[in-house]
């Protein structure tokens, strides 16, 4: 079965978000996403909150004139449904809102329950009985009107959460796992609130350029500040003028190469316009001509601590036993950055981890006999 056409109310005033207020019942859950302009756009936004609730369907017009600030109080008084939490409730943030009294994450309940197949569409499926049309997946959400299709999409993505939520929730209780889902949701909700800063001084370091030689690096850096102003002057995401990978074969040639002309590398963008392709050219002679950037020194390796293998291995093993048991993937429970840091420092790790919510009580509690043994 496929998804069919529903009917929706497009929030964009204040008389509409009146009405969708009133429609808000007690304490029932909302089931929300958002839709964001990532793949089209320098800055990201929200541009589009859907929420369904009792089974009536809003899309919510953030990129209209109309203030939400009414919208946030009476919603943080619901539980939220979401798939995959942390990016939304990141976005949600963005434009405004408080945390919600909770937080049902219907990806993490498929995970602890050992679901092999995850992804809303694969629940939807299992659950529901329909087959999701995914088309509008990287469409410009920023764009005003919608297609008819976008707005298909955009109702499919929470239509079916609260049903999905009630299955799942029944499936956890069934099964014991309601307070593992409990703190795992507490824990993206905690770490949704962590927000990275800014690093002037080494934003430019992108992955692979810490292996490239110093007059290399010079040249990355100079490359990474120019493709950030284009960016922002063009309104695009950085990707769309220069790749990553295409930069560090920039830089690389052009720093094997220092007498060769920039547009001479077999590596040239070559559909850039002719200005971009100018000031491209000079950004890399920039970096040529700067002081080359030493490579960053390695961390130390810690001494080999044999006692910390053996604990590893032991609890590896331990929680492999006991995620075959439970029919969950192993990583669920730890992945091996965990193990590692538990074997490490068995008095103190575990605690740090949950502290700094990277961990929960629960996965703890089903390796601790582990840690005892090894």
């Amino acid at each position: 079965m496929t998804h069919s056409k529903v009917e929706f109310l497009w929030v964009n005033t204040p008389k509409a978000l009146d009405y969708f207020i009133t429609t808000l019942r007690g304490y029932f859950p909302l089931a929300l996403d958002t839709e964001a302009d990532s793949l089209h756009h320098y800055r990201e936004s929200v541009c589009l909150i859907q929420v369904t609730h009792a089974e009536q369907h809003f899309l919510i017009d953030p990129l209209d004139t109309f203030p939400l600030d009414e919208l946030w109080p009476p919603t943080s008084r619901h539980t939220w449904i979401l798939h995959g939490a942390d990016f939304d409730l990141r976005m949600l943030r963005r434009a405004g809102a408080p945390e919600p009294q909770g937080v049902f994450d219907t990806m993490l309940a498929a995970q602890l329950l050992g679901l092999k197949a995850f992804g809303y569409g694969a629940l939807v499926e299992q659950f529901c009985g329909i087959v999701l049309n995914k088309g509008s997946q990287k469409a410009d959400w920023s764009r005003r009107p919608l297609s008819q299709a976008m707005l298909d999409y955009a109702v499919q993505d929470t239509q079916y959460l609260e049903p999905i939520a009630e299955a799942l929730g029944k499936l956890l209780d069934d099964k014991g796992r309601r307070a593992w889902h409990e703190q795992s949701c507490a824990r993206v909700v905690a770490s949704s609130r962590i927000v990275r800063e800014d690093d002037p001084e080494n934003d430019w370091r992108i992955s692979g350029s810490a292996l490239l030689s110093p007059h290399a690096q010079a040249i990355v850096k100079e490359l990474w500040h120019w493709r950030e102003r284009e960016a922002e002057a063009a309104d695009l995401p950085v990707f769309k003028v220069l790749h990553s990978e295409l930069l560090l074969d920039l830089a690389v040639w052009c720093a094997e190469h220092p007498r060769v002309p920039p547009m001479g590398a077999p590596c040239w963008p070559r559909r850039s316009s002719p200005g971009r392709s100018e000031s491209l050219a000079e950004a890399i002679e920039q970096g040529r001509n700067a002081p080359p950037i030493p490579r960053l020194p390695r961390p130390e390796r810690p001494p080999r601590d044999k006692d910390a293998e053996v604990r590893m291995e032991k609890l590896r093993v331990h929680r492999d036993a006991v995620a075959a048991e439970l029919a969950l993937d192993p990583t669920v429970i730890a992945p091996k950055s965990t193990l590692q840091e538990v074997a490490r420092q068995p008095e103190t790790a575990a605690d740090r981890l949950i502290a700094e919510h990277r961990w929960c009580p629960w996965q703890w509690e089903l390796l601790r006999t582990g840690l005892v043994q090894a």
